[in-house]
């Protein structure tokens, strides 16, 4: 565990950012203290649910898993010049971890109005240099959710759905109001069929090469499919257990261009997440296929890999560089909440061996 001065200086250097103002990156006013107010809500949040409560302590956000999966992720032969950095240089074959999420907050029932889902990929042997030095796991991350914007704009909007987490109803109302945009696109992705045959969007912006991109993935075989008309308080795992078990679950992966139509305020913004980008005047490019092949839904594997690993935008390689303020606001809690789980975790499992 590091000394008191080491972590201060770690946590002071999560602030410390280079924009990218090429990319079109700036500055939101009063961005650092409302990140150090993120990191006193996650602080407090920790302290309320785990600390000497005697239970794993889980994320704070995407928190309740409907599944951790084995796969293979494939980069194929696209040929696409402004794509070709990065894991997209040449084509490969990598291992990987698939875990799919509630989008949101705690654990809580299916049943409830889900408002979004969540899927995380971990490629596995990545040799290309990291993006950050405290990255040294040969591992690359992909995160996703159904919708194609986000629900806040930056980190301003998003402080209300932080407040809203352990907040009563007068903040779950004021995270309402303040992302009334982003909340259209939630109503119009609730689930409405299982989690493996649904479409997933980065929402986020990364710099890749010379330009701005997303990427996003969707099914290789979309099937029509409905939700069940009875639904128990885990039916979405259900769903990925019912569909993995039977058949694979393969996502053709795309990464799409930032187009700059010579106006500052491009309607393909980076530091509005709120605004997804018209996939009819950028279409998406195939670059690479998520393998997902036929398997047992595992729960010993999701309590190792599903609990223990951390997916974060920021493990990620140079040539993929995080763009945005909410991608800023990711790295600072992603590590928070992190090094918060794993140290409550493991004063845990050692209280467990000494008794």
């Amino acid at each position: 565990m590091a000394a008191p001065d080491d972590r201060t200086r770690t946590e002071n250097s999560l602030f410390e950012f280079e924009l990218d103002t090429s990319m079109g990156e700036y500055r939101i006013p009063g961005e650092t203290d409302i990140l150090k107010e993120y990191v006193a809500l996650f602080d407090r949040h920790f302290a309320r649910h785990y600390i000497d409560k005697g239970v794993i302590a889980r994320r704070a956000i995407h928190a309740k898993s409907h599944g951790c999966l084995q796969a293979s992720f494939e980069v194929l032969d696209h040929r696409d010049t402004d794509l070709r950095y990065g894991l997209f240089r040449e084509p490969a074959i990598y291992s990987a971890v698939a875990r799919l999420s509630n989008g949101d907050g705690p654990v809580g029932p299916d049943t409830a109005r889900i408002p979004s889902l969540g899927f995380a990929i971990k490629v596995r042997g990545i040799s290309a240099e990291k993006l950050l030095p405290s990255q040294q796991e040969d591992t690359q991350d992909f995160l996703f959710l159904n919708q194609p914007a986000y629900i806040a704009a930056d980190v301003r909007d998003y402080k209300s759905l932080m407040q809203a987490i352990d907040g009563g109803p007068l903040y779950k109302a004021l995270a309402l109001v303040k992302n009334l945009r982003g909340l259209l696109y939630r109503l119009k992705a609730l689930p409405k069929t299982d989690p493996l045959n649904t479409n997933f969007w980065g929402v986020a912006p990364f710099r890749l090469g010379n330009m701005a991109v997303k990427y996003l993935i969707r099914p290789h075989k979309p099937e029509a499919a409905n939700l069940p008309a009875i639904r128990g308080n885990d039916y979405l795992k259900d769903l990925v257990k019912a569909h993995v078990e039977m058949r694979d679950a393969d996502f053709e992966f795309f990464l799409q261009k930032r187009l700059l139509d010579g106006n500052e305020k491009s309607n393909m913004p980076v530091e509005d997440y709120s605004v997804a980008w018209d996939e009819t005047e950028s279409v998406p490019v195939h670059v690479g296929r998520l393998r997902i092949p036929a398997q047992t839904l595992d729960d010993d594997f999701d309590r190792e890999h599903g609990e223990r690993l951390t997916f974060s935008p920021w493990n990620t390689t140079k040539d993929l560089r995080p763009l945005g303020s909410l991608n800023r606001a990711r790295r600072v809690i992603y590590e928070i909440s992190s090094r918060k789980r794993q140290e409550i975790n493991c004063t845990r499992d050692i209280e467990n061996s000494s008794n």
